[in-house]
């Protein structure tokens, strides 16, 4: 029986209209229900201005859990691993075992973010539909995938951003145009459900961009290498620091206690502006007020120590700080308007970390406006080819390196690849291969 296929394809369509609504509004009642929460406990946990001082107590009982209690769990790096080798199949329960520590150490001000119990949460109910629908495992992939979509737009406010970093941050170099619609109808779903029930997303579009002309253009062109090098220092941060931490002849426990009283001691040192989400300062930059000119690097300093140490929670909502903290510190240097750098390295930095240009372009215009897009898109990718062969998710298959000159074995983890090459070999172009001979022949 021979069927056209514009039938086949609309029977398809309708197909990924049913399922991807379904995973989306399921997945925007379980994780706006989550975030709701979280938020909650943060604003109790707000109203006692020396809270912090739990943070070693916090780190000690969140690596209790990890040790002896929720062994098997599912991080965003365990995530992309299952979808890219496995059809998205999962080990282990798909519940977000990690959700009470991450509720633990945000309550007392440990700097990390709610992304990775959100994507948990998404994945996991795409594995149950599959399972549910008892579908092949490409189906399986892509419903898994439809989750972890939904999951990011859910924490982020915006869909189209949500939808394609979930995809483009599986693989350097390639996005998968067979999940798009899926993605999409999940990721909108997900977001009117979420505002429904009362979840509110920061959106502070900029109105009052600089004119473009030469000297704003090398500003612009600047930046994009500053927030690059920037990301590229962050991950290498975040790695040593891990390794150092793992190195330390400790019962993981104590480590938490240890860190957390360090944590304690740079808190009285500085500032509380640095515990938690830290949305109001980089709502502040955002807005053009004046913050300190350190302020990414202690958040930095922050954020390594919390993750290093108590392996929970996600690093975005920090990255998207330290962007935005970074921006204004570099528009002090150059003279430039600190809003619009502010804005442009918030997604900058979300570009370099984890290797989502297309996604960062899209969210400056999902939260800042289309005005200021295409300078936010000429950073972002800037920085993306600025932090080279590394990202925050060791798991992220390198398909096309991000220069002909850089070798690399296509297809491999990022993470093997930062581990077994920690040199890289650059490899000439033709002409400079030419007059290298040329000049040897001449000796």
């Amino acid at each position: 029986m021979r069927i056209n296929q514009e039938v086949v394809l609309f029977f398809s369509v309708l197909k990924w209209l049913f399922i991807a609504s379904l995973i989306g509004c399921l997945v925007g009642f379980v994780a706006s229900g989550f975030i709701l929460f979280l938020h909650y406990v943060i604003e109790q946990s707000n109203h006692y201005e020396r809270i912090f001082y739990l943070l070693p107590l916090s780190f000690f009982l969140a690596n209790l859990l990890s040790q002896f209690v929720l062994k098997r769990h599912l991080g965003t790096d365990t995530l992309i691993d299952a979808i890219n080798k496995n059809y998205g199949k999962l080990e282990g329960s798909f519940i977000p075992t990690k959700v009470i520590n991450v509720v633990l150490i945000l309550a007392t001000g440990g700097s990390a973010g709610k992304e990775s119990p959100c994507a948990q949460i998404g994945a996991g109910i795409g594995s149950v539909c599959a399972n549910l629908f008892r579908v092949d495992d490409v189906d399986r992939r892509k419903m898994v995938l439809c989750g972890f979509c939904a999951g990011f737009a859910c924490v982020f406010g915006a869909p189209i951003a949500g939808a394609l970093f979930g995809i483009e941050v599986l693989a350097v170099g390639v996005i998968f145009y067979d999940v798009l619609l899926p993605a999409f109808i999940a990721s909108l779903t997900v977001y009117q459900v979420s505002s429904a029930l009362g979840v509110t997303f920061f959106y502070y579009p900029l109105t009052l961009i600089p004119a473009f002309g030469q000297g704003f253009f090398l500003q612009l062109l600047a930046g994009g290498l500053f927030f690059g090098l920037c990301a590229y220092a962050l991950i290498r941060a975040i790695r040593q620091s891990t390794a150092f931490a793992n190195s330390i002849p400790l019962w993981r426990p104590w480590k938490g206690l240890l860190g957390g009283l360090i944590l304690v001691g740079l808190t009285l040192l500085f500032s509380r502006d640095y515990l938690g989400l830290g949305l109001n300062l980089m709502e502040d930059c955002i807005k053009g007020l004046q913050v300190n000119s350190y302020a990414f690097l202690l958040k930095a300093l922050f954020t390594v120590i919390t993750l290093s140490i108590s392996r929970s929670g996600s690093v975005i909502t920090p990255i998207l700080f330290i962007g935005a903290t970074a921006g204004s510190f570099f528009s002090d240097l150059v003279g430039a308007d600190q809003s619009t750098f502010a804005a442009i390295g918030f997604v900058s930095l979300l570009a370099g970390t984890t290797n989502t240009p297309i996604a960062s372009s899209i969210l400056a215009i999902e939260l800042f406006g289309a005005t200021v897009a295409p300078y936010a898109a000429v950073a972002c990718v800037i920085s993306f080819l600025m932090s080279g062969h590394q990202s925050l998710y060791a798991s992220q298959r390198l398909v096309i390196p991000k220069s002909e000159a850089l070798t690399a074995e296509p297809g491999e983890p990022i993470g093997s690849l930062s581990i077994t090459s920690p040199l890289t070999e650059i490899r000439l172009p033709a002409w400079l291969r030419r007059i290298k001979l040329f000049s040897r022949k001449q000796d």
